[in-house]
């Protein structure tokens, strides 16, 4: 007897109209929850940087990035400089001001990618606003004007390893 192969069933009508109906549903679900104009209350709450924290001038006794770094491990510093980059929770870097921002060579001036790589990192400072002991989950940029290369002073505690990187976990923030 010779093996004749089977014929493929046809789908039920019903049950294609079925899938196509909840397709379309979710792909209805999908675009609306995607264009809405409105954030949820939740991250609003949580994006905004505590007003608390801004200082309302300068504060005074601010030091350069370079000289911060030689103070000792615990201790409290004003720290001034410029915005580098911000990280996606409620930290920054900080780079001295004696290095000038790459504005004609690089197409992101405060990437500083016409100085020396080892300079820019000596330079520079991490900053960190934390809650508990992990950085608060609000972002920076933006809030109060803050953006790239952006002048101001932190005050907070520095941390140094043994490997000599520093990082300043923020209490305070203001614009120069």
């Amino acid at each position: 007897m010779p093996l004749v192969p089977k014929r493929p069933q046809r789908a039920n009508t019903q049950n294609v109209m079925n899938l196509l109906q909840a397709t379309a549903a979710l792909a209805l679900l999908v675009a609306s929850a995607s264009c809405s104009s409105e954030a949820p209350a939740a991250a609003e709450e949580t994006s905004a940087m505590p007003e608390s924290l801004w200082a309302a001038a300068p504060m005074s006794g601010a030091v350069d990035v370079l000289q911060a770094k030689r103070s000792p491990s615990g201790e409290v510093v004003v720290v001034k400089g410029q915005l580098q980059d911000f990280g996606d929770l409620a930290t920054f870097r900080l780079v001295d001001n004696s290095l000038a921002p790459c504005t004609d060579q690089c197409p992101e001036p405060w990437d500083f990618c016409c100085e020396d790589p080892t300079d820019v990192a000596a330079a520079t400072i991490n900053v960190e606003f934390l809650e508990g002991d992990f950085p608060a989950p609000w972002g920076l940029k933006g809030a109060h004007g803050l953006d790239h290369l952006t002048a101001v002073c932190v005050k907070g505690t520095l941390h140094t390893d043994a490997a000599g990187n520093a990082r300043l976990s923020a209490t305070s923030i203001a614009t120069l």
